[in-house]
Order: structure tokens, then sequence, then C-alpha cells
């Protein structure tokens, strides 16, 4: 005996055509429908998804362990009419049970990153999981190919300085959330190395603002957290965080201590700006040091230091990071710090760290 599924749909009526929204069960679902991906046969033609990416799979596999895991967009359908009934009287869609119904449009990662966690043995909670889901009947190949162009075609990328500036707004405590605070904390702090230096939410509010705020977190977050989303749905879910000695500030931020991760990093930035008083505040424009690729750079001389001297010497004082700045400075003299020297890419900003570094030990 055949066992159906029905839900309950609202009827949307657009120039494309009437299409079903409703609520399923994401276990249905699975069992129940296509991703066909695109391919070179003549079979795979008519199909519009791209093919699996297993890293973003495994990414939402892992992401569907945080306690508030969530996925508002819908998964588009192109239902199968032959088998899928629309019950318009009763305001239901039904189909067998297990017999697919139709082929995903748009969501195939959602729902490949469902089926891995499920695969795993995920919690009654994820096994009930429900999605949004919009069906739309009778699709030829060309409107299959047209919803999933305009769908993929049209998103803006949100910048990274407000994906980061939200954080804020977060109840629980995350490294992105630390390094956020600690970037609008230095934008604020008059006097301080990065006073009116940051362009808070990416957009530039005076000259002094030569580093974007998504720059400041990202490269921050490296010295912190090698996992950072993971790391965050371990503090919702009140487990203990892997150490790494590899990163300078991880124990910190084990220890709960963010205040002094900042206090570090004002020291360190306060030694760099005393002892490039023209490349840090009197002509930054002209120099690197104030901008993405200085910036970089000086993260990564700084995590050099600590690894041969800080980390065992538990100074971090503005005072031993002058003495550091000194000898950059001293090492620096005879090529300027610009863009025409060392690039403006992550690639310059290894060749200025390497250069700044390695004379510096030399001495």
């Amino acid at each position: 005996m055949e066992h159906t599924s029905s839900y309950q749909f609202l009827a949307v009526t657009q120039p494309l055509g009437t299409f079903y929204l409703c609520v399923m069960k994401a276990s249905d679902l699975l069992e129940s429908v296509d991703i066909l991906r695109r391919g070179i046969t003549e079979a795979e033609r008519a199909n519009v998804q791209r093919k699996l990416n297993p890293k973003r799979q495994a990414e939402i596999a892992n992401y569907l362990t945080d306690p508030d895991a969530t996925f508002p967009t819908s998964v588009i359908i192109s239902a199968y009419p032959e088998n899928l009934e629309i019950l318009e009287d009763e305001l239901k869609l039904r189909f067998v049970k297990g017999k697919k119904f139709g082929e995903v449009i748009d969501g195939q990662h959602r729902l490949e990153g469902l089926r891995r966690a499920l695969e795993r043995g995920g919690s009654e909670e994820l096994k009930d999981f429900e999605l949004p889901v919009v069906v739309m009947n009778g699709l030829g190949a060309e409107g299959k190919a047209y919803v999933f162009s305009i769908i993929n075609s049209k998103q803006t990328r949100v910048s990274s300085s407000l994906i980061f500036d939200l954080f804020g707004l977060a109840v629980a405590r995350s490294p992105m959330k630390v390094c956020h605070e600690i970037g609008e904390a230095f934008n604020a702090r008059e006097g301080g190395p990065f006073y009116r230096g940051i362009k808070m939410l990416g957009r530039k509010e005076s000259d002094t603002e030569l580093l974007t705020q998504g720059a400041f977190v990202k490269y921050l977050l490296e010295l912190i957290s090698r996992n950072p989303d993971e790391d965050a749905r371990r503090e919702k879910r009140k487990e203990p965080l892997e150490p790494d000695d590899s990163l300078p500030l991880r124990q910190l931020y084990m220890r709960g201590e963010d205040a002094v991760i900042a206090k570090v990093m004002n020291n360190y930035f306060s030694g760099i700006r005393e002892e490039f008083p023209e490349e840090w505040t009197r002509n930054p424009k002209k120099y690197l040091l104030r901008k993405t690729a200085g910036y970089v750079a000086l993260l990564m001389i700084f995590k050099r230091d600590w690894d041969e001297r800080a980390a065992e010497s538990k100074d971090a004082s503005q005072e031993a990071y002058r003495e550091l700045a000194k000898r950059l400075r001293e090492n620096s003299k005879g090529k300027e710090i610009t863009s025409t020297n060392f690039g403006s890419s992550e690639g310059g900003a290894k060749d200025l760290a390497d250069f700044l570094w390695t004379k510096a030990v030399v001495q």
C-alpha cells in the first residue's frame, strides 16, 4: 500500500505563473525530490543544477549542529505534474512518499548538508527539521534555466564589514564578536593607533579611515581561531574549545581575556605608530602600513615575534613592542613601504613582512 504525504499550501500568482508555498519536513523532501546536475551528456544538458561542492555540503552539515541553525529561504522545486496532486479546494499538495515528485532548482547544498547531518545521526530536532518550499508546477527546461539563472545571477554579495558588524548584536560570545568589538573600540578610542582609522560597515566617513572593518576583523581572527564558526557553535553549546598553540591569541580567548587581547594589540600597534610617524600618522595614504597589505604584514610580524619571544617571555608591553618597532624602522631605511615596492595584495603583505622581519632578525 502506498503512503502519501500532504502539505498545506498558499498559492502565489506572478507573471511567470502560479506557484505554491508550503512547509515540508526535510526528511520527506530528501526522499521525494531529484537533484539533477548539469553535465556533458545529452540527458544532462537538460539539467540546471551545478556540481555538488562537498566542502559546502560539509560546512552546512557542521552548521546544523548550531542550536540556532536556520534556513529561512525557500528550497525551490520544479514539480513533475504526473507525480504531484494539487488539491485546490483543500489547499493541499499530495504525493506518494518516496516517489519523486519534482527536481530541485535551488537549495541543493542545504538539502545535501541536511542529508549528511542526518546520516551522521543527527538529533531528534534535526529529524523533524522543516524547510520553507516553493513548488513550481510543470516548468520546462527553459523555465527551469530561467528561474535558476535569475536566482543565482542577481544576488548582491554582502559586505564582510557589515557581516562582522552584525556580530555586535549577538548575545553569545564568539571569535567574530570579540574581534568586531575590539575594532569598534579601537576606531572610537581617541589617542589610540586606530582612532578614526577603520571604515566601519565598509563606508568611508573620514580621510583617515584607510582599513575596512572587514579586513581588520578577518585578519585578527586568524590569530585566535582556525575555525571561528565551529568555535561560535561550541560557545553556544557550552562545550570546551580546542587549544592551538600555533595561534598567538588563542589561549587568551579561551580564558575569556578579551580585554587583554585588546591591550596587547593596542600595545603592538602603538609601538609601530611611534616608530613610523610618517607612514602611520603624517602621510598614511602614501604608504602601506595603515592599509590592508600593511596591516596583514604587521600581524604576520606580530605572530613571528610572539612565537620567538613573547610567548616565552610573557612580555607584551608597549615598551617591548616599541623595541621591536625600532628594529623594523631601522631596517626599513632605504626602501619606502609603498605599494610600488611591495604590492597591495596578500603576496605583497608577505613580501613586506619577510623584508622587515628578516632584516630585523639579522640585526
